[in-house]
């Protein structure tokens, strides 16, 4: 429906904005408040197309880590070593400045460890062969010693190699919980809350920038920050961003669960955890590439079986069990996995391209957001 604008609206409700973030979800959010902290008269805003923020945020995994060894091998065949290990640092540091802003009982934090657990032996060799390398590295960037420690797996009765790392530094979150504890303070705060608008095009002039939305409104600001990952490249097609969809299964309730952390298998690709006790599950979408690059939410039936014939052989070998949820987000890949972040013009400031990691990065890279306007 189109919006005729009213004398108020114009005049009071929708006049200039001396910042305005596109994208409303944990990241966008933590900009916002980042930004207000530095500028408490500021007119801010915050622009979303749905009540809930409907890309990753809360529908992920609930995962508060940094990277498991396979994943961190394979990440050295796309990027630096020193841009690898920077980025995880970025991820350690985030996680820590995560807990410590927000509380952990307010986004559900339990520090439960995580664990990698093998199934393919060129994955298992290569885990033994680089994670002192690592181990050492991760301490050289992050002062943590000892980060992977290798243990036996028959406590966690699944179908996996007798070995398996644990990693004592990463846990799980409620996504719900952190979305709805950052909302209250964006809330409480003042910032003001744009959302319903499915912004189309940008427009820039003199003094900033102007957004326009599908229903034609019109939303103008002096410093616009794009903090919406995968969709970013809707709007900036040169982007290097393309939507990596991501879909998780969860089992109705499992009597004595035996294990209890967040796990990593196939160079990440696969993760799940228990929550509730039930069992939440996701990822295997190397193995559907090309149908896994989209924006559709729907889900596909091949992804699904796969990742229930896991659930079946390898997380519940013997057990059974029922599914109850399927679901799915949508992540923002590259050809490299480091986030883009950077001022485009004196008005215009990027912030995307989270490659799965927006739970961990989300404090410190919108602290380098806000940096750009001090």
């Amino acid at each position: 429906m189109k919006h005729y604008s009213s004398y108020w609206e114009r005049s009071v409700l929708l006049r200039k904005f001396d910042f305005l973030i596109l994208g409303a979800g944990i990241i966008g959010k933590q900009i916002a408040l980042k930004i207000r902290k530095k500028n408490p008269n500021a007119r801010i805003g915050i622009v979303d197309r749905s009540p809930i923020s409907y890309g990753a945020s809360t529908r992920n995994a609930g995962f508060a880590c940094f990277g498991s060894v396979s994943e961190i091998v394979d990440d050295f065949k796309r990027s630096s070593q020193h841009e690898v290990m920077s980025l995880l640092n970025k991820r350690f540091q985030g996680i820590q400045q995560l807990v410590q802003t927000f509380g952990a009982d307010q986004i559900g934090y339990r520090n439960t460890g995580s664990y990698e657990i093998y199934t393919d032996q060129e994955e298992y060799q290569d885990a033994r062969n680089h994670f002192q390398t690592i181990n050492q590295l991760i301490q050289d960037y992050t002062g943590q010693a000892n980060a992977f420690q290798w243990q036996k797996s028959d406590k966690l009765q699944m179908a996996c190699f007798e070995d398996c790392l644990f990693n004592p530094l990463e846990g799980m979150i409620n996504s719900g919980m952190l979305n709805e504890t950052i909302s209250e303070l964006t809330h409480k705060a003042g910032i003001i809350p744009l959302y319903g608008l499915n912004i189309t095009s940008l427009n820039k002039d003199a003094g900033g920038y102007t957004l326009i939305a599908d229903n034609d409104l019109s939303l103008s600001c002096s410093q616009l920050i794009i903090a919406t990952n995968a969709f970013s490249s809707q709007l900036m097609p040169e982007l290097d961003v393309v939507p990596a969809r991501g879909q998780i299964i969860l089992t109705k309730p499992i009597a004595d669960l035996p294990f209890d952390g967040i796990f990593h298998n196939d160079k990440g690709y696969i993760y799940f955890r228990n929550i509730d006790d039930r069992v939440l599950l996701g990822g295997a979408r190397n193995y559907f590439e090309a149908e896994e690059t989209t924006y559709d939410f729907e889900g596909s039936s091949a992804n699904f079986e796969h990742l229930k014939k896991y659930m079946q052989e390898i997380i519940l070998p013997g057990r059974s069990f029922e599914i109850d949820m399927h679901w799915s987000g949508i992540m923002a890949m590259g050809e490299e996995k480091i986030p883009i972040v950077k001022k485009v013009d004196d008005h215009l400031t990027l912030c995307v391209r989270m490659s799965g990691m927006g739970v961990a990065l989300g404090p410190v890279l919108s602290d380098e957001v806000a940096a750009f306007f001090d």
